[in-house]
């Protein structure tokens, strides 16, 4: 005796109308996507971002226990799920050069003494004060530095600003309550100088 299946959903938007759900011949469900990627996230006032003000001196070895920028999870229950990071190449020193982007979530810590950078909103509302710790040039216990993104590479120009370096993380890193993101650069010269920063989503998560 074979058994009927009938799929159903309630669609939002829909006035919470539960109706069937259509699958294609082969069995998959076809939906539309709608609006872009984290607006429905953005929306809730759920995004925030931060970027330092003062440049620091990029790395000519990987990073191990200096931050260049460390952004402090100081909620006790919800986690930073790292939506972008970035660096802006403030200084030149060269001609030819090279950067790379790095970054590491730590273990569990003492919070650092907050630099108060602006943690603001992606949609408009109201920085947050002390959900987010922020803090230049930190000693940090080394838990494994990457390197994220492309590295960049510029040939031409002078001691001027240049570009910069973004990497999509979306949710590849996550930092849990009381851990931080730490972020430097790795520069082929001695003497560039850099302005990094990172997006993210406040989110309540079981991290197991």
């Amino acid at each position: 005796m074979s058994l009927a299946t009938v799929v159903k959903g309630l669609v939002r938007g829909g006035g919470d109308v539960e109706r069937r759900l259509e699958l294609s011949e082969y069995g998959d469900l076809l939906i539309a996507k709608g609006l872009p990627d984290y607006t429905d996230l953005t929306r809730r006032g759920l995004g925030y971002g931060t970027m330092a003000t003062a440049a620091v001196a990029g790395l000519v070895v990987r990073p191990t226990t200096i931050a260049a920028l460390e952004i402090f999870n100081n909620m006790e229950t919800k986690s930073l799920v790292i939506d972008r990071i970035f660096t802006q190449w403030l200084v030149t020193t060269a001609v030819v050069e090279s950067a790379s982007l790095y970054a590491m979530v730590t273990l569990p810590k003492a919070a650092p003494t907050d630099a108060a950078l602006a943690v603001n909103s992606l949609a408009g509302k109201a920085a947050t004060t002390r959900d987010v710790l922020t803090a230049a040039s930190t000693t940090v216990v080394d838990n494994g530095w990457f390197p994220w993104g492309e590295a960049f590479s510029k040939a031409a120009g002078g001691v001027v600003p240049h570009g910069g370096i973004v990497a999509e993380i979306k949710g590849r890193l996550i930092v849990p309550p009381k851990c931080s993101l730490c972020l430097h650069v790795l520069a082929s010269l001695v003497g560039d100088t850099f302005t990094s920063g990172a997006t993210w989503y406040k989110m309540k998560l079981t991290l197991e």
